[in-house]
């Protein structure tokens, strides 16, 4: 896919899915491996907001970092 303005949607599919996989997949492998619990140690606090009906934060580790490249390089060979 080229990116144009109709693919933008695409694109924000593709990093967010590879955020979220690359997060689990990061939780998956520390719990084989201890020693790859570095990749889930949060770089920032949780960001985000509690409306006392509705609570929405995430936390950015590496992990989710290399899914969300991982994420837009697929999205770049498709």
């Amino acid at each position: 896919m080229t990116f144009e303005k109709h693919n933008f949607g695409y694109l924000l599919t593709f990093m967010l899915v590879g955020a979220i996989l690359g997060s689990a997949l990061g939780t998956l492998a520390a719990g084989f491996v201890p020693a790859l619990s570095v990749i889930q140690k949060s770089l920032t606090g949780p960001i985000g907001f509690n409306l006392e009906i509705i609570s929405f934060s995430i936390k950015i580790n590496l992990s989710s970092i290399i899914g969300l490249v991982i994420g837009v390089i697929i999205f770049r060979k498709v």
